[in-house]
C-alpha cells in the first residue's frame, strides 16, 4: 500500500482540513489574532507581517478590520496558490529562517500556529527578531506541552505541530534568549478542544483524522504519544529589546 504523505505542509493543504478549520487553519480562528491586535494598540498603517501566512486570512484580516499594512510569508507553493481573491494581497513564498524582509522593517510579526513546525525555532525567532523594529510586537499562538514529559519530536511518525511543541518554560526560554520580553502569555486550550472536537463531528472521531494523514498502522501511535504530552494552547505577546546599537 502507497503511504500517504506525511510533512506538516501537505497537513495544512488537506482540503478536508481545510474544511474543518476554516482558511484560518488554526484553532479559534480570528478571536486571538484580534485579542492580540487590541492588546497591542498598533496605529493604522503600521506594518506587520504574518509569518506563515496560509492562502492570506490573517493578512486580509489585519488589513480590513485593523487598517494594518500586512504582509504574509508562507512557504507552501499550494497555500499561496489558493490565496483568497477578494482584493489584493501581499504574499510571499519564503523560508521563515531567511525572512525575505529588511531589517528593523515590521512594527508588529504574527506566528499562528506555526512555529513549533518550524525545524529550528531558535533560529526562526532570532529571524522575527531581525526584521522587527526596536519594540516592536512578535505575537505567537501555538501548542504548548501542559506535561513534563519527554519531548515528542521524532517520536511521531509525522513532522506535525505537536511534535514541535515543548513546555510553556521552555518556549520562554528561547523567547527571552532570543532579545524579547514577554509581555502576555494566555492560556486558550479551550480553543484547541474546541477543534478537535469539530474534527470529531466531521471524520467521526480523531483517529479517523490522523487515518486520513498518515500510514493506517501509525494512526492509534500518532494519538497515545500527543496525550502524552497534554497539549494546550496559548497566545504569547512579546516586545523586541531595544538594539543595544541603537
Amino acid at each position: 500500500m502507497k503511504e500517504k504523505k506525511t510533512d506538516i505542509i501537505s497537513v495544512y493543504e488537506e482540503d478536508h482540513v481545510r474544511s474543518v478549520t476554516g482558511p484560518t487553519i488554526r484553532p479559534g480562528g480570528f478571536a486571538l489574532t484580534d485579542r492580540a491586535m487590541a492588546f497591542c494598540g498598533f496605529p493604522e498603517t503600521s506594518r506587520v507581517l504574518d509569518a506563515g501566512c496560509g492562502c492570506g486570512a490573517t493578512v486580509r484580516h489585519l488589513q480590513r478590520r485593523w487598517g494594518l499594512t500586512a504582509t504574509g510569508v508562507d512557504l507552501s507553493q499550494r497555500l499561496l496558490a489558493d490565496r483568497l481573491q477578494d482584493g489584493p494581497l501581499e504574499l510571499i513564498r519564503g523560508d521563515a529562517g531567511r525572512l525575505p524582509i529588511g531589517t528593523d522593517t515590521m512594527d508588529g510579526l504574527t506566528c499562528e500556529c506555526a512555529l513549533s513546525i518550524m525545524p529550528d525555532p531558535k533560529a526562526v525567532l532570532q529571524e522575527y527578531h531581525r526584521v522587527l523594529k526596536p519594540k516592536g510586537y512578535l505575537i505567537l499562538t501555538d501548542i504548548y506541552l501542559r506535561a513534563e514529559s519527554p519531548r515528542l519530536c521524532g517520536s511521531l511518525p509525522i513532522n506535525a505541530c505537536f511534535s514541535g511543541a515543548v513546555t510553556r518554560d521552555e518556549r520562554t526560554r528561547q523567547i527571552e534568549a532570543a532579545g524579547f520580553s514577554i509581555l502576555l502569555w494566555e492560556d486558550h486550550t479551550k480553543l484547541l478542544k474546541e477543534l478537535a472536537a469539530r474534527f470529531v463531528f466531521e471524520l467521526g472521531s480523531l483517529k479517523k483524522f490522523w487515518e486520513h494523514i498518515l500510514p493506517c498502522d501509525c494512526s492509534g501511535k500518532t494519538g497515545d504519544l500527543i496525550k502524552q504530552g497534554k497539549p494546550g494552547y496559548s497566545l504569547l505577546i512579546a516586545q523586541k529589546t531595544q538594539d543595544t546599537s541603537s
